[in-house]
């Protein structure tokens, strides 16, 4: 029951982030953001130029379509925008996350690791590659996903979580688990708080291992 708790709260996560990105997306063109104010990109010198304002307008257009549910309208305005403009990631993520929503995995993941080759650095990529992964029950590259997530944002605290609650659920791995649990916690403004009572469970649960543990080793010595 408490997984499934963590479960349910992973995906309220998930949509809250979606709710949030689209409102903050137009930042993009501008000031070198994507998403969100932690998403750092490495957009060049061209553009910056006198094409700003066309991608600004064409930006609004895509997330207005984006918003309302147009699916098909905003990946077509995302794709044109990714063709004329190849140095950002934003339009990329967008439709990776688009494809997310429905559940349409193998696109989602070639959109993720096209913002990747556009820009290594940016931190939300790699966690969202990770999510896919972990929705296609690909565990081991789920943690690498997350883990390069977090080395190029150690604050990350999104990836913190993710990284959490796959060690938590998936490959039970207590301690570790608890470890990106408290690290999401100290790392995000809004922490959701029933991660405290996972926190508690969990390393109840890892003591009560190693009494057990303990035990048993004792009980078999000659």
């Amino acid at each position: 029951m408490l997984k499934l708790k963590r479960w349910n709260v992973l995906l309220t996560q998930f949509t809250n982030y979606i709710q949030t990105s689209t409102k903050n997306i137009l930042l993009v063109i501008f000031c070198g953001v994507l998403l969100s104010g932690c998403f750092a990109t490495s957009p060049t010198k061209k553009d910056y130029g006198p094409v700003a304002p066309k991608a600004k307008a064409a930006y609004q257009r895509a997330v207005l379509a984006m918003k309302s549910g147009q699916t098909k309208r905003a990946l077509q305005l995302f794709n044109s925008i990714s063709k004329k403009y190849p140095g950002f990631a934003g339009p990329q993520i967008n439709i990776g996350l688009m494809y997310l929503k429905k559940n349409k995995l193998v696109k989602a993941e070639k959109a993720f690791k096209l913002a990747i080759k556009i820009n290594r650095d940016n931190a939300v990529s790699y966690n969202l590659l990770g999510v896919v992964y972990r929705r296609a029950g690909k565990f081991n590259e789920a943690k690498e996903a997350y883990h390069q997530a977090i080395s190029k944002d150690a604050q990350y605290a999104n990836a913190h979580l993710n990284l959490g609650v796959l060690y938590d659920i998936y490959m039970d791995d207590l301690k570790r688990a608890v470890h990106h649990y408290e690290q999401y916690k100290q790392f995000s403004p809004s922490a959701d708080k029933k991660v405290d009572k996972w926190i508690i469970d969990l390393k109840r649960r890892t003591k009560t291992t190693q009494t057990s543990t303990s035990k048993t080793k004792r009980g078999t010595q000659g």
